[in-house]
């Protein structure tokens, strides 16, 4: 699951996922070496990541955003190995944090210029993007969200070419708390236009989230 992959890239030992599994750390060393079994080049990946930072003092996300870590060269052997842990975990969610950004650059530019949309970003959490939409507006708007989400997975400007495919799971609700997966969703409702201020308009909103699973 979830938590045995963050365990993994994070660089974490065999207690700490045994503590957050609620495992003995017996199975939790099982669990370990399985999945490092079937995902060989996770290691290679948490490694090179580690050597990287040891020889330059820094470790970079995907699009060169620079982390200093200078206890990476520490004698204390347990800041030493925070150090490490640190340097395999920023490239893997500085990354996700960089395309999550990337995403809210395109799709705030791709509203800001469309003469029909008029949703609105209101959160991030993570990988997640909250937004605020016009019950009409949902289909065209998720096309737009899913699309241009999962287009990043090649940005021939950044020469970024990922191999594994970026999914994005939408879901959709009034309120933040009552969501679920857009296919799921009910159409959208015809709704009233207001003529007002652009509030008025988002009062008629409801929530879209969009999400890297």
């Amino acid at each position: 699951g979830l938590p045995l992959i963050l365990s993994v890239s994070a660089h974490t030992g065999k207690e700490r996922l045994a503590a957050c599994l609620g495992v003995t750390v017996q199975e939790a060393a099982r669990f370990l070496e399985s999945f490092l079994q079937k995902y060989k080049k996770i290691k290679d990946f948490a490694q090179a990541a580690i050597t990287q930072c040891h020889q330059t003092g820094y470790v970079a996300s995907i699009m060169g955003r620079r982390r200093p870590l200078p206890r990476i060269r520490a004698r204390d052997q347990k800041l030493r190995a925070q150090a490490e842990r640190q340097a395999v975990n920023f490239v893997v969610q500085g990354s996700a944090a960089d395309l999550c950004k990337m995403a809210m650059i395109h799709i705030f530019v791709a509203v800001a210029t469309s003469p029909t949309l008029t949703a609105r970003l209101v959160a991030q959490i993570h990988d997640e993007l909250l937004f605020e939409v016009e019950d009409s507006q949902i289909p065209e708007f998720a096309a737009l969200v899913r699309g241009t989400m999962e287009s990043l997975q090649h940005v021939p400007a950044l020469e970024l070419q990922l191999q594994v495919p970026l999914k994005v799971s939408l879901s959709a609700g009034r309120s933040w708390g009552h969501l679920v997966p857009l296919q799921e969703a009910p159409g959208p409702r015809p709704s009233p236009r207001p003529a007002e201020s652009p509030s008025n308009r988002l009062a008629t909103a409801g929530p879209l989230v969009s999400t890297y699973p």
